[in-house]
């Protein structure tokens, strides 16, 4: 009987301390809140430890150590949290520059192309006017060269298109990762968050 009244008492007495403590940490920014509380519970979990030792309380202390158990596991979710922002982070810059680097390659391989196409229609402007003045089996062969050589470089700048979007998909799968970490860690953190409220409840 005197236990639960101590205990009670303990409980009442933190419960007292922390509102003042919780209502200044709420009115901070998320990440700084978030770290904040979780020293704040490691505090709280320390008195609840030091008062079931001096008042040789197991219920106490069973408290005190999941109380912290809990703050390991917010802190671990904050961590992870962190990490897949800069992931995030990194992910999105370097679809960012594989972007750039894909509309610069697309960009060289249309003037190649244009300037190739260029050519070629000089080209084979120049052997038709010679080609004219020659007789026919002479000017059959110089369109045949040309049409294959129109050929190859359509062929070329498909391959070209083709890396290009092998380099933005890459990109996006890692942005894909990225994301999925971060839901990962906002899931840890969800789940800490009902752990605690739940022995809360308790």
């Amino acid at each position: 009987m005197i236990k639960d009244i101590s205990r009670a008492a303990v409980d009442g007495y933190l419960k007292v301390v922390r509102k003042p403590v919780d209502a200044v940490i709420s009115r901070g920014s998320e990440e700084r809140a978030s770290a904040l509380g979780v020293k704040v519970d490691r505090a709280d979990a320390a008195a609840r430890g030091i008062a079931g030792a001096a008042l040789r309380d197991p219920s106490l202390k069973e408290d005190a150590r999941h109380r912290r158990a809990a703050a390991d596991e917010r802190e671990n979710a904050l961590r992870l949290r962190s990490v897949a922002e800069q992931r995030s982070e990194t992910a999105e810059l370097q679809a960012e520059e594989a972007e750039q680097k894909a509309y610069d390659r697309r960009n060289k391989a249309e003037d190649e192309a244009e300037s190739r196409k260029k050519q070629a229609e000089q080209r084979k402007k120049a052997k038709k006017q010679t080609a004219a003045k020659r007789a026919g089996t002479r000017k059959q062969t110089a369109q045949k060269t040309a049409a294959e050589k129109k050929a190859e470089a359509d062929k070329k700048a498909k391959r070209d298109k083709l890396a290009q979007l092998e380099a933005k998909e890459k990109a996006l799968a890692e942005k894909e990762e990225a994301v999925n970490a971060a839901a990962e860690s906002r899931r840890l953190a969800k789940a800490a968050a009902d752990a605690k409220a739940e022995r809360k409840n308790d």
